[in-house]
């Protein structure tokens, strides 16, 4: 499985060198996506009670970081891919009266990489200075289930597959100074089509889960970008 994801990535990589060699109207660079973790978008804690056992699950802050590239199609239009990194962050919280009082928590991250193709349309707000709003879809590569615990519980999470897909939203401004580059901040939706992952929660070392949860991967974050500097005949504004 996971030379099947290696493979994709060096692909990927070569795809963007290739295309951002080619000339007009392409930019490439790097982003980077900080995740806000809130009850906004169905992303809200998940708390199941069983018998004398309370279990909350919450998605804390994460981040996605990796390289994406641009083809502008004249001065309104342009598509959008690139190779990103993500990082879920999560905290299972467990209270039990259970043979005594009991509070803990555990804390993981779930790993994946994500390949997304967005269509966008931008509108000039000032010389050299646009808004943009996108809309695409996304493949979710997921490379491991998940196994954590803290010597009395322990949380596995299981994906529902290694590759899903997930619908995305954008909007953002951005600025080109001169002879610098490209510049964006912005805010991003990414919804997947599906529950992804599921959440087993048991006892240290048994096989019984004491409570299922699905988890959906929503999230919303800012959204900051950085497209390298084109030659003045290469500019596609």
């Amino acid at each position: 499985m996971r030379n099947k994801i290696g493979l994709i990535i060096v692909f990927l990589i070569g795809f963007v060198n290739f295309s951002y060699s080619q000339g007009k109207g392409y930019l490439g660079g790097f982003q980077f996506k900080g995740m806000i973790g809130s009850g906004l978008f169905n992303n809200g804690d998940e708390i199941r009670s069983i018998d004398s056992v309370s279990i909350k699950n919450s998605q804390n802050f994460g981040y996605v970081f990796g390289m994406t590239i641009r083809k502008h199609f004249g001065k309104s239009l342009a598509i959008e891919s690139g190779l990103r990194f993500v990082q879920r962050n999560y905290t299972t919280q467990i209270d039990s009266i259970i043979g005594g009082t009991y509070s803990g928590k555990i804390d993981y991250r779930v790993v994946a990489y994500e390949i997304p193709l967005k269509a966008m349309v931008k509108l000039r707000a000032a010389d050299n200075s646009f808004f943009s709003v996108s809309l695409g879809v996304q493949m979710d590569l997921y490379p491991s289930d998940i196994f954590a615990s803290n010597y009395d519980w322990q949380v596995q999470v299981t994906r529902k597959s290694w590759i899903q897909g997930s619908f995305l939203a954008n909007a953002g401004w951005e600025i080109n100074p001169k002879e610098l580059g490209t510049f964006y901040v912005g805010a991003s939706y990414n919804q997947p089509f599906g529950d992804p992952l599921g959440l087993n929660v048991g006892r240290y070392n048994t096989p019984f889960a004491e409570s299922n949860i699905l988890l959906n991967g929503t999230y919303i974050s800012l959204d900051f970008r950085y497209y390298f500097q084109v030659s003045k005949n290469q500019s596609p504004n």
